[in-house]
């Protein structure tokens, strides 16, 4: 009987050629040199040692042996199950290099192997079938990579790679190959940024802009360290589900294992010493991508905006009113006592459940009417179709994408519940709107006191264009702000309802009404989703580039929304622009 105990070895010169060998049970899959031990009692290098001679003929001596403080435990087989003892499921595998100074040549175990081949590291990574040794292979490569050992060498290296303590190497060098890989596929999440020599955490501007408040206290600092890993977390799944490399759902699931666990012990390095404390909260920025002048067709948006707002609404017009869906909304008191949880976390984060967000997501969604006269005035959910690169919207269930998120203002961090509606097109008014085309998207965004009533509503384009505030009578505007409209106190039993013209979809009136219920319902998703939907030919894609774009449309995913010198998502926003009745 097998022992569910095995080595195995990435054979491997210092330019990262990797041996691979093609089964001789099953054609067509390339594995590197692998084995069970002998005896319970073998010791691994002695079994590494022995299966390179086996199945190569490779000699350990005549290159560098390296154990890896790594084992991978996978499933076995069913097929594969009866070589070991009753019961046994899962396997353990120890990883091994050998680092030679060239290609050696090859003696196969025929009955094992029928043929071998030398490959660049990342072209042996993607032929092989096993996850584990094509992780192998991608983490071996990027140490090298980092050692300035190998071809590619001198990039810059992170505090981690350079760490004494093999576990936070090891792990910092798997998260190399790991984005690595990701970068090479093309799917880099963008919506918070990577923190740079900090390969487990991302950023977003909210928590830069706390990196000072998260200094005072070693509370704070872990409580901030904790949230950057959850932004990193939130990325990784779904970075991860878009792999196109990964072979099964098996591999997804173990890459974020490992993604979970190193992520626990980069932390834990962090915060062990000021030096690493103080580089982590120093690296905690999100890159300027630097302002963008504001356009003719923002100048005359806003014009035009105006002029509408001050004319008399036009009750000809055909509009069609979609309702939130229906549920019972939160009372005051109720919002007000899970937004005061905010108070027992160090940096006065509030931690929202799922069923949380979902109650005050149609506690404050809008209701919304928009002058319909053709095809791109249907708003829906975005989904892959069969031959088409661009996300394509579908109408038939009108779909509302929603986000919590924050903003600061003084000591106080004040919730944020974001929507977006997706048309299929923006169509142009005229030759100066450079926003118009392919994929449109509406945000509107209600910012809460902490007692739960708005302060303040305002909304974009989902290009980074044509913002507008909407405050009422706690928000008293200071400079800076388009506010083409103020709104009265809304009460507990009111609803905002937003006018969207036909075409541009520009907003042209709000107004608070009671019980403005409709026929037709909108569905409510998580904005998460849009970051990995399935596609009808298998796998899953971001709607968004790893430039946070809609390929072939203006539109921009959160946190990439820049409108001329300033993000909508930046955590002051409010702050600088109104004062606050809180």
């Amino acid at each position: 009987m097998k022992l569910p105990l095995s080595v195995l070895v990435v054979v491997h010169t210092g330019q990262m050629e990797v041996l691979l060998l093609e089964r001789a049970q099953r054609p067509g899959f390339w594995q590197s040199v692998t084995g069970s031990l002998d005896r319970p009692d073998e010791p691994f290098e002695d079994a590494a040692a022995r299966e390179l001679r086996e199945e190569t003929g490779i000699q350990a001596k005549d290159g560098r042996l390296r154990r890896w403080n790594v084992a991978y435990t996978f499933e076995i087989y069913a097929q594969w199950r009866h070589r070991f003892a009753p019961g046994v499921t899962h396997n353990t595998e120890h990883l091994f290099s050998l680092e030679l100074a060239r290609p050696a040549p090859v003696t196969l175990a025929p009955q094992e192997h029928i043929a071998s081949a030398w490959l660049p590291w990342h072209e042996a990574a993607r032929k092989c079938f096993s996850w584990s040794n094509r992780d192998a292979i991608l983490m071996v490569g990027a140490a090298l990579l980092a050692a300035g050992c190998a071809t590619g060498g001198g990039k810059p290296l992170a505090p981690h790679l350079e760490s004494g303590t093999p576990e936070v190497r090891e792990c910092a060098q798997w998260y190399q190959a790991l984005d690595a890989e990701i970068d090479a596929a093309g799917v880099r999440d963008a919506q918070a940024a990577r923190v740079a020599g900090f390969p487990h955490l991302r950023v977003d501007r909210t928590l830069a802009g706390l990196a000072d408040r998260a200094a005072k206290s070693g509370s704070t600092l872990r409580a901030y360290a904790e949230q950057l890993v959850e932004l990193d977390l939130e990325a990784r799944v779904n970075e991860i589900q878009n792999l196109p490399t990964l072979p099964s759902e098996a591999a997804r699931v173990q890459s974020l294992r490992r993604v979970r666990d190193c992520a626990r012990i980069l932390r834990q390095a962090d915060l062990a010493s000021p030096a690493g404390r103080a580089a982590m909260l120093a690296a905690a920025k999100v890159p300027d991508e630097g302002p963008r002048a504001q356009s003719a067709a923002e100048e005359a948006w806003k014009r035009r905006t105006q002029a509408v707002f001050e004319a008399e609404r036009d009750r000809s017009v055909h509009r069609v009113r979609y309702a939130p869906p229906a549920g019972q909304r939160l009372p005051r008191t109720v919002v007000g006592g899970l937004l005061g949880r905010a108070t027992f976390d160090p940096l006065g984060h509030l931690a929202l459940s799922a069923r949380e967000i979902d109650r005050l997501a149609i506690t404050y969604a809008p209701t919304i009417e928009i002058e319909t006269r053709a095809d791109y005035d249907r708003f829906g959910w975005l989904r892959w179709r069969r031959g088409v690169s661009l996300p394509q919207v579908d109408a038939a269930e009108p779909t509302v994408y929603v986000q919590v998120a924050y903003t600061r203002y003084g000591e106080h961090l004040l919730l944020q519940l974001v929507y977006t509606l997706w048309f299929p097109e923006r169509s142009s008014r005229d030759t100066l709107d450079p926003r118009a085309g392919p994929l449109d998207g509406v945000v509107w965004r209600v910012t809460l006191a902490p007692d739960g009533e708005p302060l303040v509503y305002d909304s974009i384009h989902a290009c980074g264009c044509f913002h507008a505030f909407f405050p009422t009578p706690r928000a008293r505007t200071r400079a800076g702000a388009f506010v083409p409209q103020r709104l009265p106190r809304v009460g507990e039993d009111e609803r905002p309802v937003v006018t969207l013209a036909s075409a541009a979809h520009d907003i042209e009136g709000v107004r608070l009404e009671r019980g403005a219920d409709s026929l037709v319902r909108y569905t409510l998703r998580s904005y998460d989703e849009l970051r990995s939907m399935p596609r009808l030919t298998g796998g899953h894609a971001s709607a968004f580039g790893p430039d946070g774009r809609i390929a072939g449309s203006a539109a921009r995913q959160w946190g990439r929304q820049l409108i001329g010198d300033y993000h909508f998502d930046e955590g002051d926003l409010l702050e600088r622009r109104f004062e606050l009745e809180l």
